[in-house]
């Protein structure tokens, strides 16, 4: 009992050290950041959807997107993604549900190739260079964001990343209302982890 009880404090000093130095660099990766508005495009990158089981992180990252756009911190936004563990395109249903809650469609995109994180930027990239669009950012939740951050500011330092801050996280997260995605539903498809 002792011992699982040391466990249970470790573990939990941990989770409260690694969400403070979360908060702390998404903080500090965003005020960086954002000096350089207005950006041209934000990406955001997909995660599946369920109708049954709404993923928590996609209201986040969309709702996130959305304020960026409001403030006029970027002009367009670009979501990201393939239908990759569910039968929807992640990057059309994500700009099917932006559309219905007032972006102008005239400045939202939908980038459908991208199978994983690095691809949504690589692929969002690809798609804002054919839109003429130069300045670009990265919008997403913390987690994602200093992921990706670590990895992209070496290849590509022009590239901004504006991750929304831990502390705002579950007021971004409330349930969207319901829109017909039937558009970018995939017929016959097959998991990512199933394909050959």
């Amino acid at each position: 009992m002792r011992y699982i009880l040391i466990l249970i404090i470790i573990v939990g000093a941990v989770f409260y050290i690694s969400s403070c130095h979360i908060k702390r660099d998404t903080i500090r990766i965003y005020s960086t950041n954002v000096k350089r508005a207005p950006f041209d495009a934000v990406i955001v990158p997909g995660i599946p959807y369920n109708k049954e089981n709404p993923e928590y992180m996609m209201p986040v990252r969309l709702r996130w997107a959305m304020l960026l756009y409001k403030k006029g911190i970027t002009k367009n936004i670009i979501f990201s993604g393939s239908a990759v563990h569910s039968p929807y395109v992640e990057g059309l249903y994500m700009k099917i549900i932006a559309d219905s809650l007032g972006i102008p469609s005239i400045h939202t995109f939908a980038e459908g190739k991208a199978l994983h994180s690095t691809e949504n930027i690589s692929y969002g990239l690809e798609l804002a260079d054919s839109l003429g669009f130069k300045k670009i950012a990265i919008a997403t939740d913390p987690f994602q964001s200093i992921y990706l951050s670590s990895t992209y500011s070496k290849i590509n330092p022009t590239l901004a990343f504006l991750p929304l801050d831990v502390d705002s996280m579950k007021s971004f997260s409330q349930p969207l209302p319901s829109v017909n995605v039937n558009a970018a539903f995939v017929q016959n498809f097959v998991p990512l982890e199933k394909r050959k």
